[in-house]
């Protein structure tokens, strides 16, 4: 990094963040919000709508981040966006991948911390878009069943359901063990599970930092390493299909050390 750079950065850092911040406050105010509600009542898919309205968000979200912040450019595959009908296991690196993932797929769903449908408000935003709670215990536990169990159209319709099958950020950059959730889904409904690999958001939104990391020459990137087709069978496929994903990511990170 240059003086110049290095003086600069830390402002930048803050007027970045700052910014990020203004973006969501007002356009959860001004845009999101009003619009769901506005067309809510016209309309009979209001999943498909709230799914459509919240992928546009982020999408200029990330066109804003790419633009105001120095050094970053961001590289989507292009075969990203034709997946379709699929669950989407990725890698888990920041809190940004979560909205990345949203900002690629029109319709999409995913699973969320059940802590979320415990909130009024998120819990009606959750609901809207169709999202599934991740509990064992409460009512929530109802809505989680419920959302699995329609899954089925939304795949038919070419809904991608995205899930970190990590369960949570890696703080090292290693790859956590697998949990079957997603595989045991793709299993029951008989749709191929799409392995995306995410690199570098966390070098941007490092977990445990509040502000972001400009003026580094950084890549975002999320690119396909492969395709998994289930088999007809019996539901312990799913522990072989997780493992079909994690070889691919094994596979992945041994030939980024090498």
């Amino acid at each position: 990094m240059s003086v110049l750079a290095g003086i600069i950065k830390a402002p930048v850092d803050i007027i970045v963040t700052l910014i990020c911040w203004l973006y969501f406050l007002l356009g959860y105010i001004l845009f999101y919000i009003p619009i769901l509600l506005l067309l809510s009542p016209f309309t009979s898919e209001r999943e498909a709508l709230f799914e459509r309205i919240n992928n546009v968000f982020y999408k200029v979200f990330f066109l804003l981040l790419a633009t105001i912040t120095p050094g970053l450019t961001i590289d989507i595959a292009k075969d990203v966006f034709h997946i379709k009908s699929a669950v989407v296991v990725a890698n888990h690196r920041s809190y940004l991948d979560p909205i990345l993932l949203i900002s690629l797929f029109p319709a999409h769903r995913t699973i969320v911390k059940g802590i979320f449908f415990k909130l009024p408000i998120m819990r009606w935003v959750m609901k809207s878009g169709g999202y599934i709670p991740y509990t064992q215990t409460g009512d929530s536990k109802d809505l989680m069943i419920e959302g699995i169990q329609s899954m089925s159209d939304f795949f038919q319709k070419g809904g991608v359901l995205f899930i970190f099958p990590e369960g949570h950020r890696s703080r090292d950059g290693k790859l956590g063990h697998f949990q079957k959730g997603a595989f045991s889904i793709a299993a029951k409904y008989q749709v191929p599970i799409e392995v995306l690999f995410i690199s570098n958001t966390d070098r941007l939104f490092t977990p445990g930092k509040f502000f972001f990391n400009t003026c580094i020459k950084n890549r975002i990137s999320v690119e396909i390493l492969g395709r998994i087709e289930p088999e007809d069978g019996p539901h312990p496929q799913a522990r072989i299909l997780r493992d079909k994903a994690m070889q691919l990511y094994h596979e992945k990170m041994g030939s980024i050390r090498s």
